[in-house]
C-alpha cells in the first residue's frame, strides 16, 4: 500500500493536437503484482493523479481481488476487497483493505470517509499516511483534545467504522524521518483493524526500522502479517513452453511433421475430414504434452535460462560452489553462450522473419493496464463468482442482440416504406424524398 506515488510518463501515445505524442502516466508494472488504482488523466483536474496505490500480490488471485471503485471513489482513498472462501473464525468473507492519504492541510481523506460511513462495508484493515500527530501514538506530541480537532474526527471515523488504532510491536518507533536533521521524527503512518483480527494468532505489525529499506523516502515502510485464510494458497501452476526456447523449436517440428504427412490424404468425405482433424487434434495434443511443463511466475526466471545451464549449476554446486573459481568461471562461460544464442535467435526471427524489429522495444507497444475494477450487473451487485459473471454477460449480449435485431427491422420497415412512396410519387420526385425523409425520420 504506497501514497503519494511517484506517478511518471510511461510511454507517449498518439495524439491529435502534439505531433510528439501526449504522455500517459500509470503505475509501474510487475508479473508478481497485479495494481490496484483507478485510471486518470494529469491533463484533466476532474481525473488528477491518485494519492493512493495499492498492489495484491498475483499468489493471491484465489482470493479474487476486486477494487471497489463503485463504493469509495477519491483520489486519497482506496478500497479492495478479498473474497475469502475459507476464513479463519472472526475473519469475515469479504475482507476489506483501506489504504488513505490523508492530506495534512485539508484532511479531505478523514472528511469524505466520514461523509460516507453509511455506505461503506465493514472495513477489516486500514493503512496509511494520515499526518496527525497525538500523543497516542507518539511520546513527543501534544494531546489534542479539542472537539474539532484532526485527533478527535480521527477518533470519531475509527469508532464509527468499528476499528481500532494498533500500536506496532517496536512501540514508539518514528515512521517520519524529515531529510532536516533539526527537525523532530515522528509518527503520522498509522495502522487501525478491527477487534477481531487484532485478537487473531498470528496477527503482527512492526515498523521496519532499518533506514535501507526506504530507498530514499522520508517514510519507513510497515510490516503488517495477517493470518486471513486458515489455508495457504496454492499457486496456480499452467502448461507452458517458454518463448524462443529450444522445447518450441522441437514443438514446432513435431507439429509440421506429423501435418506433413497428413498433406498426401485428401478428404472427399465429411467422415474422412472429420477424421483427419480428429488426428490434427492429436497432433497438437501429443506435442504440447511432450514438450511443456508447469511454470511458476519468478522474477528470478531468465527466458534465456537452458538445460546447459541447469547442468552447470548442479556441476558448480557438486564441487564447492562459487567458490570454486575453474566451476565459477565454466559456469560464467555457459551462460554467456546461451544469453547469446538466445538473443541471436530472437533478432533473427523479428529482423528476418517477422520483419518487425520495432518489437524489440517494447515502450513503442501499446501498454495494456489490467482491469482491476469490480463488474456489476443491472441492479448494482457485486459478480465475484464466475456464474453471476457469465450471467451478467450473457444478459448484456442478449440486450443487445435483441436491440440489433430490432434496429434490423426498423431499417427494413423504413426501406419498404421508401419504395411505396417513391412508386406513388414518381411524378414529382422532388416532392416524393422530401416526404419519404419526412416520414422515416418521424
Amino acid at each position: 500500500m504506497f501514497q503519494e506515488p511517484g506517478w511518471k510518463g510511461v510511454r507517449r501515445q498518439p495524439s491529435t493536437k502534439n505531433k510528439e505524442g501526449d504522455v500517459a502516466c500509470g503505475p509501474p508494472l510487475h508479473s508478481s503484482w497485479r495494481p490496484f488504482t483507478e485510471a486518470f488523466d494529469n491533463r484533466d483536474e476532474d481525473r488528477a493523479a491518485r494519492r493512493v496505490l495499492t498492489y495484491i500480490n498475483r499468489r493471491l488471485d484465489v482470493f479474487k481481488p476486486q477494487l471497489r471503485s463503485d463504493i469509495l471513489k477519491h483520489r486519497d482513498t482506496l478500497l479492495v476487497t478479498l473474497h475469502i472462501p475459507q476464513p479463519r473464525r472472526g475473519i469475515p468473507h469479504k475482507f476489506n483493505i483501506l489504504n488513505v492519504y490523508n492530506d495534512g492541510e485539508t484532511h479531505a481523506a478523514v472528511h469524505e470517509l466520514r461523509r460516507i460511513t453509511e455506505t461503506l462495508p465493514r472495513i477489516s484493515l486500514c493503512a496509511g499516511d494520515f499526518n496527525i500527530q497525538d500523543c497516542t501514538w507518539d511520546e513527543g506530541a501534544v494531546n489534542q483534545i479539542r472537539p474539532s480537532s484532526p485527533f478527535m474526527r480521527l477518533q470519531e471515523l475509527f469508532t464509527d467504522l468499528e476499528i481500532q488504532y494498533v500500536h506496532p510491536v517496536n512501540r514508539g518507533t518514528p515512521t517520519r524521518i524529515p531529510d532536516d536533521a533539526e527537525s523532530r521524527a515522528s509518527v503520522i503512518d498509522l495502522v487501525a483493524a478491527s477487534a477481531a483480527l487484532i485478537n487473531q494468532e498470528g496477527f503482527h505489525y512492526k515498523v521496519k526500522e532499518d533506514d535501507r529499506e526506504r530507498w530514499g523516502s522520508d517514510h519507513r515502510p510497515l510490516q503488517i502479517e495477517v493470518p486471513i485464510s486458515g489455508n495457504e494458497p496454492e499457486m496456480r501452476c499452467k502448461q507452458k513452453i517458454e518463448a524462443w526456447s529450444e522445447e518450441e523449436d522441437d514443438y514446432v517440428a513435431q507439429i509440421c511433421g506429423e501435418l506433413g504427412r497428413m498433406i498426401g490424404n485428401v478428404s472427399n468425405s465429411a467422415e474422412e475430414l472429420e477424421t483427419t482433424m480428429g488426428r490434427v487434434s492429436t497432433a497438437f495434443e501429443r506435442a504440447w504434452e511432450t514438450y511443456s511443463e508447469e511454470r511458476k511466475p519468478s522474477r528470478h526466471g531468465k527466458k534465456w535460462w537452458n538445460e546447459d545451464c541447469k547442468k552447470a549449476y548442479q556441476e558448480m554446486g557438486e564441487n564447492g560452489g562459487p567458490r570454486n573459481k575453474e566451476m565459477r568461471n565454466k559456469m560464467r562461460r555457459t551462460l554467456r553462450v546461451a544469453r547469446r544464442q538466445y538473443f541471436d535467435k530472437q533478432i533473427h526471427n523479428m529482423a528476418s522473419d517477422r520483419k518487425r524489429p520495432w518489437d524489440l522495444m517494447p515502450w513503442t507497444r501499446e501498454r495494456k493496464m489490467p482491469a482491476v475494477e469490480a463488474i456489476l450487473d443491472s441492479e448494482g451487485n457485486l459478480c465475484n463468482t464466475e456464474e453471476k459473471l457469465f450471467e451478467t454477460l450473457h444478459n448484456t449480449y442478449n440486450a443487445a442482440d435483441n436491440r440489433e435485431v430490432d434496429v434490423s427491422s426498423m431499417y427494413r420497415e423504413i426501406e419498404e416504406f421508401e419504395e411505396r412512396e417513391w412508386t406513388t410519387s414518381r411524378g414529382d420526385c422532388g416532392n416524393g424524398l422530401r416526404q419519404t425523409t419526412r416520414s422515416a425520420i418521424s
